[in-house]
């Protein structure tokens, strides 16, 4: 199963408590704060919980693209729609409350989904510096990401043949997700591919690939990501 948190930043009341007084904290910092205990909440469940494997943690970048401006893509190889009850547990017996608590101050998580994978997920490899460190690390940072969200409008053997034949005409693309929404346990349009590019002038050659189309797929939106922490606001 394929499970995306559709999160935003949560607004902050711009004083911070320091040394016992009160003090503005300035945007900078709040967004600062809001990248540390994400990536740490996210790092930190992957290195309890390894069943659950982060994809991607991206962050709307340029201000291209849909609202809410955040998604996590979590994989779960060995499981589908039971692996709520796992998480049920652990959330009700407060085992996560620890990464919980400090994420919960600086984000909300407005919309949830569960997919299925037309085509394997390409889990976006570390870098050799993160790979020495001792901690938890998150993915990649300085990816682009080109985000389409399509509505499924054919079979889903047709959605996959048409990617499968896209990533092979644009050979300097990797199409790291492509999955449909498993009922109606998404948000529409229900269907999403992600697209890793190697600049952002690449748009220009995938950006208009679906226009016009109805079948098998009909593209409804799409937006330009970078790893969380490198978006440009």
């Amino acid at each position: 199963m394929i499970y995306i948190e559709f999160t935003s930043r949560r607004p902050q009341p711009g004083l911070r408590e320091h040394r016992g007084t009160l003090a503005v904290e300035s945007f900078e910092s709040q967004l600062q704060r809001f990248h540390r205990a994400v990536l740490a909440g996210q790092s930190g469940w992957e290195e309890s919980w390894s069943e659950d494997q982060m994809i991607l943690s991206i962050g709307r970048t340029w201000r291209l693209g849909p609202e809410p401006e955040y998604m996590t893509v979590w994989h779960t190889p060995s499981a589908g729609l039971g692996r709520i009850d796992a998480w049920d547990k652990v959330f009700r017996s407060g085992e996560a409350d620890e990464l919980e608590q400090p994420f919960r101050e600086v984000a909300r998580i407005e919309r949830a989904g569960c997919y299925e994978a037309l085509l394997d997920p390409v889990r976006q490899p570390t870098t050799s510096a993160e790979a020495t460190r001792s901690e938890p690390s998150p993915r990649t940072q300085g990816g682009i990401y080109y985000a389409e969200f399509f509505e499924p409008s054919g079979p889903h053997d047709a959605i996959r043949e048409l990617y499968v034949k896209r990533a092979a005409s644009h050979a300097k693309l990797t199409l790291a997700l492509c999955i449909v929404r498993i009922g109606k346990l998404a948000p529409e349009p229900g269907g999403l591919a992600v697209w890793t590019l190697p600049s952002y002038g690449a748009l220009a050659t995938i950006a208009r690939d679906l226009d016009g189309m109805i079948e098998p797929v009909r593209l409804t939106t799409a937006g330009v990501y970078n790893d969380v922490g490198t978006e440009i606001l």
